[in-house]
């Protein structure tokens, strides 16, 4: 318009946020440059185009510029609209800035405003998020108190917050009151239920849930037949995981990306790598086109095979997709060649990823770390950790103990100890392995009798002894009374 020699006003500029909006096209950069240039054409905010403004800005994930522009916009004495409170609440329970939800959850009420269920879900979907399972319970309460009825929605936050403090009987309960208020639970609730189950081993618990939501009149959706495929898979139940697939696509139910790369990394993990080949060939041969997640996780696969041509096939087909490599490719990459004990393609995968701007992570280095431990390279895993240093990265537990075991193979028992003393200074409290690896490489240079004092320090630390740590006590115990008797 301004190239035309029209002067753009607020109507404008407030048909554009609003289109912007409603079209789920929100980015804080577009709106920031549509700011500047109302500045450039001096346009006076009004309360409408002020009240676009915030919604569009909470919308976009941007709760600071919310902020600014609602904290303008009640100076100037004026009032939101609802719908914008709860945009602005959601947005800052979606970053975990409970506090300040809550705080403008106040202000609505005491700004005469009567809360009602979708504002109360913008809370209670902050504190869920938050995993604030206390808060959560505290704002259904509120809810009762105030005559706000739950929705379907209050009761799937609900059941997501008690899932995920593990408290499965509790959210089942809730499941029976939704039953009792006549609230439909929709497929999603199930999932949740059935992803409970799965976190806590009960996967066979899966036919039962299946079976209550479609006694209920509830049919499976694709996200609940991808948490059942999962679920299966986790426990290698692969002839269940892929009856589950047929029966959705029975049902009419199209598989999509995650359904594939859930059945495809299950296989890949049970070792049953043929399967995962075939599964990866049937899903381009029917139209999908594999995301970078699925060239990961078969790079894996043929990584842990040695099938190197074939990696290298892979890596030309995501670039000739346009897929660029990511930080889970090099990462894997890394592991594998690591592995295989191939150092030289691992150090050169490292480069490539920081000249192709990308910033190595804990995750690399420690699988980098963990490859030169294995082979009691010890030297090299310490050069790894001092470049990981350098990369501003601070060390992990894991990334430690894979030096002791680095140092524990290659028979340097000082250094092994020298690390969990570096431990120690850096606040980097030793866990059950450190201990066992420290127990380990004790062992590998026959000073059994210093077992039972790293032992008594594990206990003395507040760690709790697994099986493999009993187990390498009594066998230094043993040692040392065979010595004795001898």
């Amino acid at each position: 318009m301004r190239r035309d020699g029209f002067q753009s006003d607020y109507v404008n500029y407030s048909l554009i946020i609003q289109s912007l909006t409603r079209n789920n096209k929100m980015d804080s950069t577009v709106l920031q440059k549509l700011y500047r240039e109302m500045e450039y054409d001096k346009i006076e905010l009004d309360g409408q185009l002020m009240n676009d403004l915030i919604l569009a800005f909470a919308k976009s994930g941007d709760p600071n510029r919310a902020l600014f522009f609602l904290a303008m916009f009640q100076g100037q004495g004026l009032s939101p609209k609802t719908a914008t409170l709860i945009a602005v609440i959601s947005s800052l329970g979606n970053t975990g800035r409970t506090v300040e939800a809550e705080a403008v959850f106040e202000e609505m009420k005491e700004g005469g405003l009567k809360p009602r269920t979708r504002a109360y879900n913008a809370v209670l979907k902050g504190y869920v998020k938050k995993g604030s399972l206390k808060d959560a319970e505290s704002i259904v309460s509120e809810m009762e108190r105030c005559g706000v009825l739950p929705d379907e929605h209050t009761y799937s936050l609900l059941i997501d917050a008690y899932a995920n403090a593990g408290r499965w009987e509790s959210a089942r309960i809730v499941l029976k009151e939704m039953e009792a208020s006549n609230v439909q639970p929709n497929s999603y609730v199930f999932s949740r239920i059935l992803a409970s189950y799965r976190d806590r081993g009960d996967w066979q618990k899966s036919f039962s849930v299946l079976r209550e939501m479609k006694n209920i009149g509830v049919c499976p959706d694709r996200h609940f037949y991808n948490v059942m495929i999962d679920t299966f898979g986790k426990y290698n139940c692969l002839e269940h995981a892929m009856a589950t697939f047929e029966r959705m696509k029975f049902e009419g139910i199209q598989p999509d990306n995650v359904t594939w790369n859930t059945l495809i990394d299950s296989h890949c993990k049970s070792g049953h790598h043929d399967k995962a080949e075939e599964l990866f060939g049937a899903m381009q041969d029917l139209g999908f086109s594999p995301c970078t997640t699925t060239y990961n996780i078969m790079i894996n696969s043929l990584g842990q095979q040695e099938k190197w041509e074939e990696v290298k096939s892979l890596l030309g087909k995501m670039q000739s997709q346009g897929l660029l490599l990511n930080v889970v490719t090099y990462t894997t990459l890394i592991d594998v060649y690591g592995q295989s004990g191939r150092f030289k393609d691992a150090i050169d995968c490292l480069e490539d990823m920081k000249s192709a701007g990308l910033k190595p992570s804990h995750t690399m280095y420690q699988a980098l770390i963990n490859a030169y431990a294995q082979r009691g390279l010890s030297e090299q895993a310490v050069n790894a950790f001092r470049v990981m240093r350098a990369d501003g990265l601070k060390p992990s537990i894991l990334v430690m103990n894979s030096l002791i075991n680095a140092f524990g193979k290659d028979r340097r028992e000082a250094e092994a100890f020298a690390i969990l003393k570096y431990m120690k200074e850096n606040d980097l409290k030793p866990d059950v392995v450190t201990f066992t690896t420290l127990m380990k490489a004790l062992i590998h240079v026959e000073k059994f009798d210093k077992v039972p004092s790293v032992y008594e320090e594990m206990i003395l630390s507040g760690v709790t002894p697994d099986k493999k740590a009993r187990a390498m006590l009594r066998s230094a115990l043993r040692y040392m009374r065979h010595t004795l008797k001898s």
